[in-house]
């Protein structure tokens, strides 16, 4: 006999209470930020980040185990010289060494080699051998070069960049033999050593108007040496690429194929002294790549399909691995030719949270796809990364379409659960930053896209007609100098923009024309606050929130009016807003308070008890009344749903049949039993709703989708009078109501 699981939620207990604390109900794979990594070989690696937190793969990133220094200091820097030996180091003085491959950890200090600096920055950890090692580590206009010659027991000053103006930072260092090279940030402070870096001499400088900040440095024979770093897309400045002939004397520019290439190379790697490739950032949260295949003579350019940056490279052979923003990864097996997503949970800010026909659906500003199969929001899996450019809105369609707004105006569409992604509005190559602003339909083939281009206060409306295939260009806008808010589309016609500074544009006739909505009772002052969220409730009424303020409308957005909340002493932003129907709503703030209405806003009650905790960044309601909020670090919260077993007998009815509640009259439980039959259309979409006499929805058993076949459920009120109720079941052309009578 098969089992299947509905869920059973009581709205009306809910919509009167907090109840239980929330629970984790999704956590990160790596539950801190990660600040570096760093291979041996093809399989065997660490990763190393915030509060002490240590990771150790045997299988090339796939799988990871934690490891512990021992510490709550965040780790930013790693070195391993084989499967036995590494070191870690944080910023302010300390650094951890292994004998044991991580499974143990020493701490020493670095910092008592300048007892009177307080130390705030470093920027590298390396080891020669098992005792000499450098460490490039200090404050603002404070920075040492730092030498242990016992293995990073002790250390001392080896030379500094001390500046009582100017900041200047040393990035990476290299040896071949006795000689050394030192490069950083400014096109004088690079430096060069032929006695194991004891003394230290300034390189000619480079004669180059657009330097930029070198962080790599390598080795390509004894003479030649070959650097790259970081470019400016703002200050038009090309990625920096320079080559010295005599062990980093003198320098000459090297990059004349990426003359018009102006991204951010953090990281690098040679196999030989032919092939490289570097990895950063365009500037635009876009994984970036450049290889080279003459020693670093030319270089070609490429952009990943990841929306998020790269800081750092390790390699061995022609495995090369990764690290992204947020803890995100990605390893080639071919020296860059191809690239893999490790496919875990990174903690990323989950942006957007929404619950349809019995699904679960969440995106990440980067784009890391969740999905929820049952539509409790219990359980989340990682289904699959969207691809470049980051998520700002997402909308899910009745039909299950998943559309998805990216900055660069790119909008993403996935007709299967999310398991793969089509760009359906191509993206745009900015020449500045962009955001969204947001993303609603009217109707299944009506929707309306709000964003900012090539400067944060050029606002662009796009407009589907064709259920999101195909979008078009109908309206530029100068506005403030920056974007929040979101838009809402009531119906095909009528939609309406909220944004910053109180900024508002509607349209009546689906978007050939516009006029700033009528905002009714807003305090003085109150014109430089910005909007932040949205939420619809039916086809003319919305609940708007901004900072620190609430508004509603009733007509189609044509007015939106101050709703005074009464909560004066809260300091944050309301930011995130979700409703079910217009009985049950939430307000998330930036801080972790949590706000709630039973009655559309009227009343509102505060939680505390995550203030400060987390930091919300979205939120949504499933369709049994259990609210999910989403938070900066990739955590989604919630109560669990309850969860009760309905049986689905082998045999299959051949007609619905819905029973009398047993027992009734009830108290405190009853039982209620239907049938679906097969060989129908109209046995998809199956409801079971309770009323009151006066025929007010009281609790929803089932809402979803259902095979043919026989079915019980429990209904437990908690907080109904005594008196008669009636229940429905309604399955497409059939509907079914009967009474029963609980008595307390």
């Amino acid at each position: 006999m098969k089992k299947f699981f509905l869920v059973i939620a009581f709205l009306f207990y809910f919509v009167n209470s907090f109840g239980q604390p929330f629970q984790i109900l999704s956590s990160p794979y790596f539950k801190e930020i990660m600040r570096d990594a760093k291979f041996i070989d093809a399989t065997t690696g660490w990763l190393v980040g915030n509060k002490g937190t240590i990771y150790k793969t045997t299988d090339g990133g796939e799988n990871w185990f934690e490891q512990s220094a021992g510490t709550e200091k965040d780790l930013v820097k790693a070195f391993f010289l084989d499967a036995n030996t590494g070191w870690t180091a944080t910023v302010d003085g300390s650094v951890f060494k292994t004998l044991d491959g991580g499974n143990t950890w020493t701490e020493y200090s670095y910092g008592s080699a300048v007892p009177w600096v307080v130390f705030a920055i470093c920027d590298l950890v390396k080891f020669l051998d098992q005792n000499t090692g450098f460490m490039i580590a200090g404050k603002l206009r404070s920075i040492y070069l730092l030498k242990t010659i016992d293995g990073g027991i002790t250390w001392s000053i080896k030379d500094t960049l001390v500046h009582s103006t100017t900041a200047r930072r040393w990035y990476d260092i290299d040896f071949n033999g006795n000689n050394g090279i030192m490069v950083g940030d400014k096109n004088n402070i690079q430096k060069y050593t032929t006695d194991l870096g004891e003394t230290w001499t300034f390189s000619t400088t480079i004669s180059d108007a657009f330097f930029r900040d070198l962080k790599y440095v390598k080795f390509l024979s004894p003479s030649e040496v070959i650097a790259i770093g970081e470019g400016n897309e703002f200050a038009g400045v090309p990625v920096p690429v320079y080559k010295s002939t005599d062990a980093g004397i003198n320098w000459v520019k090297k990059n004349q194929s990426l003359s018009t290439v102006y991204d951010r190379v953090r990281g690098a790697y040679f196999k030989n002294s032919l092939e490289g490739v570097g990895v950063g950032s365009d500037g635009f949260s876009k994984a970036f790549i450049v290889k080279t295949s003459d020693g670093g003579e030319t270089w070609t350019p490429g952009v990943l399909d990841y929306a998020f940056g790269l800081q750092t490279l390790t390699g061995y052979g022609d495995f090369l691995f990764a690290l992204g923003t947020s803890s995100h990864f990605i390893y080639s097996n071919d020296f860059g030719n191809t690239w893999q997503f490790i496919a875990k949970k990174p903690p990323a800010s989950i942006n957007n949270i929404s619950f349809l026909n019995g699904k679960g659906y969440a995106v990440s500003r980067n784009g890391d796809f969740y999905f929820s199969d049952d539509g409790t929001g219990n359980s989340w899996e990682f289904r699959s990364n969207t691809g470049k450019n980051n998520a700002g809105a997402m909308i899910v369609m009745p039909n299950n379409k998943i559309f998805i707004l990216k900055e660069s105006r790119h909008i993403v569409k996935s007709e299967n659960f999310g398991q793969s992604w089509e760009t359906v509005n191509a993206p745009a190559t900015p020449n500045a930053r962009n955001l969204v602003g947001g993303m609603g339909f009217g109707d299944l083939n009506t929707g309306y896209a709000w964003f900012s281009q090539n400067d944060y206060g050029n606002y662009y409306v796009l407009k589907t007609n064709d259920g999101g295939d195909t979008w078009s260009e109908i309206k530029f806008f100068a506005g403030p100098g920056y974007i929040s808010g979101d838009v809402v589309a009531f119906d095909a016609d009528n939609a309406v923009l909220l944004g910053p500074d109180t900024w508002t544009q509607r349209t009546t006739d689906g978007g050939t024309t516009w006029e700033p909505a009528t905002l009714n009772n807003f305090p003085s002052g109150f014109a430089t606050r910005d909007f932040e969220g949205i939420a619809k409730i039916d086809a003319n009424r919305a609940m708007a929130i901004g900072e620190r303020f609430i508004c509603i409308t009733s007509d189609k957005g044509a007015t939106w009016n101050y709703l005074d909340h009464g909560m004066n002493d809260i300091d944050s932003n309301f930011y995130k807003i979700t409703f079910s129907s217009d009985t049950l709503g939430y307000i998330s703030l930036y801080n972790g308070t949590i706000l709630k209405t039973t009655d559309f806003g009227v009343t509102w009650s505060k939680d505390e008890t995550y203030l400060d905790q987390y930091y919300f960044f979205s939120a949504g309601i499933n369709e049994w009344g259990d609210v999910r909020f989403g938070t900066s670090a990739g955590y989604i919260l919630g109560k669990e749903t309850i969860i009760v077993g309905i049986d689905d007998k082998e045999v299959v009815p051949n007609a619905f049949y819905l029973s009398q509640n047993y027992p009734n009259p009830f108290n405190p439980a009853t039982k209620i039993k239907f049938s679906i039959p097969s060989g129908t259309e109209l046995s998809r979409n199956v409801s079971l709703k309770v009323y009151d006499i006066l025929g007010n929805e009281v609790a929803v058993l089932v809402n979803k989708e259902l095979k043919a076949g026989d079915y019980e459920v429990e209904f437990s009120p908690k907080d109904l009078s005594s008196g008669i109720y009636f229940y429905r079941l309604n399955a497409g052309s059939f509907v079914e109501t009967k009474k029963m009578l609980l008595m307390k």
